[in-house]
């Protein structure tokens, strides 16, 4: 398995619906994550990176 990074998403990435690609710089909704497990560049072939994103729930 490949090296992992997590980035935290900001109250402006939520405002928006999502970020820009730390791969390929190009935007990505958070429902494309969700759905593709990448960005649109990265179905083509022209982004490495695989995207996912984790919900942490923090309380009984």
């Amino acid at each position: 398995m490949g090296e992992k990074r997590r980035i935290r998403i900001t109250e402006g990435d939520v405002m928006e619906g999502g970020i820009n690609c730390p791969g390929c710089g190009s935007y990505t909704a958070f429902g494309d994550i969700v759905a593709i497990g990448g960005c649109r560049a990265a179905v083509s072939g022209n982004c490495p990176l695989e995207l996912e994103l984790d919900l942490v729930v923090r309380g009984a």
